[in-house]
């Protein structure tokens, strides 16, 4: 044994794996005694995730030394969809025979369940996240900003998010009409905005759909960071841990 690692949800891992699969089919988990780390970059290079889960989220943690795991998490899936109601997970890596454990107990430990997974050989993980910097941030009630991509959605495939110190718009137009959410400081679905001026960009709303839909099931609350043609940067705050896209900007000079 190499790692594992015993969390009292399995529900909640499965959700943090969706999560994941909303950028990369494929990712190689950097594993230390701190805890899991990802950082990976969709195919097309249009969106990363900055994932990581801390020791002190799990009841047991044990790393014998520093290692990569690379796993298909699509087939990963196939497996956690099996979890039931009320079930803790351990997970188990053997470096050696590169093989997962997955470990699903009932909340009365009368019946336990082993998946194996055979994991993927691993090519030396070389995505960082980029230094950049932004000129705003809101928090928002991630349920609104969920809605306001659907709304969205029924007449582009684009939308324009604007930060401003008053409110966060999002406006998409398309052949059929234009479709424009504003969510205002006053109110209750924005916790928060930093700016002294507009900013604006881009996105594609089947990015944005993926991402925001699983990080609503991790999260209340999602903090957007923004600068005018720049890359979007999406944080749901996660216990003892950290759950952070970009997604690159569609550039517009208007």
């Amino acid at each position: 044994m190499s790692f594992k690692m015993r969390l009292p949800s399995a529900d909640y891992f499965s959700d943090l794996m969706k999560a994941v699969q909303a950028v990369v089919d494929e990712g190689t988990f950097k594993i230390t005694e701190e805890g899991i780390r990802l950082i990976a970059m969709d195919p097309a290079h249009i969106s990363l995730i900055d994932f990581e889960l801390s020791n002190s989220a799990a009841e047991e943690y044990e790393c014998s030394k520093e290692l990569q795991m690379t796993i298909s998490i699509s087939e990963m899936m196939k497996f956690l969809r099996r979890i039931k109601k009320g079930e803790g997970l351990t997970i188990i890596y053997d470096d050696q025979a590169r093989k997962l454990n997955i470990i699903l107990v009932d909340a009365t430990s009368s019946r336990e369940r082993i998946f194996t997974l055979n994991t993927l050989e691993t090519v030396e993980a070389r995505s960082t996240t980029p230094k950049l910097t932004f000129d705003a941030k809101a928090r928002l009630n991630v349920d609104a900003v969920k809605d306001a991509i659907k709304d969205s959605d029924v007449v582009s495939d684009y939308v324009k998010i604007i930060l401003n110190p008053n409110e966060v718009i999002f406006l998409a137009r398309g052949e059929l009409g234009t479709v424009q959410t504003k969510l205002s400081k006053m109110g209750a679905a924005v916790y928060e905005i930093e700016t002294d001026k507009e900013v604006w960009a881009n996105f594609s709303l089947s990015y944005l759909d993926k991402i925001v839909k699983a990080g609503a099931d991790l999260s209340e609350e999602v903090v957007i960071s923004l600068s005018t043609n720049k890359p979007i940067k999406l944080g749901f705050p996660i216990p003892s841990g950290k759950l952070e896209y970009l997604i690159a900007p569609r550039i517009e000079s208007t």
